[in-house]
């Protein structure tokens, strides 16, 4: 699955169709980020569940089972719901197409699905470098109206305390970490921006209404 940069990075390029701005804005992007808070990816996250809890992964279907769930919400442009469907089909969007195209690949040929995970996990990383985004908290004042927004999503149990982690780890990973030397091995940055455009084209028809997005 795409890293948290990359979910940020499409974030931002989507607020701009969404007009979101202030508390929205953050809502919203939080939304991008909130099904993975739970999972772990905190090491202080006082409740853990599992992927597929968080995920709404029942059928492989995530953003669909979960717009079947909040599908007011993200109609009324809710930025939090939003945010976190957006995060799901971002996930689907990218898994599919790695593992579609390297399935009639050369070099995915012989490669077990594990050693394709780790080349997709290695291109994501890479990719995510480019970035450097944060949520932009202000104070414990603005981590608890986001813990309280985050909280309305039933597979969600975070405190302002971790939504303050998430900051944190955001600043950590963009800090000492360098594209050089480094190589992609299956993608191109130029055809994983194609793909983030792509996608977010695909979102906005797909649950914006915007049919010549």
């Amino acid at each position: 699955m795409p890293s948290w940069n990359i979910h940020l990075e499409a974030g931002h390029r989507l607020v701009k169709k969404l007009h979101f701005s202030g508390a929205k804005q953050k809502e919203f992007l939080l939304g991008c980020l909130l099904p993975d808070i739970n999972n772990g990816y905190i090491n202080r996250v006082k409740v853990e569940k599992p992927h597929e809890n968080t995920h709404y992964a029942y059928d492989q279907k995530s953003s669909l089972n979960f717009y079947a769930k909040y599908k007011k919400e993200v109609n009324a442009k809710d930025p939090i719901c939003l945010g976190y469907l957006f995060h799901l089909y971002t996930d689907g969007y990218f898994n599919y197409d790695f593992y579609r195209h390297i399935k009639h690949s050369p070099l995915g040929a012989n490669l077990s699905r594990e050693e394709k995970r780790k080349i997709k996990h290695h291109d994501f990383w890479l990719y995510d470098l480019n970035f450097h985004h944060r949520l932009n908290i202000q104070n414990t004042h603005d981590a608890k109206n986001l813990a309280e927004s985050a909280n309305k999503i039933s597979a969600i149990e975070i405190t302002p305390e971790d939504i303050i982690d998430v900051e944190r780890i955001l600043i950590e990973n963009n800090l000492g970490q360098s594209i050089k030397n480094h190589h992609y091995i299956f993608y191109t940055k130029k055809r994983l921006n194609h793909l983030l455009d792509e996608m977010i084209m695909s979102f906005s028809k797909d649950y914006l209404g915007e049919k010549d997005a």
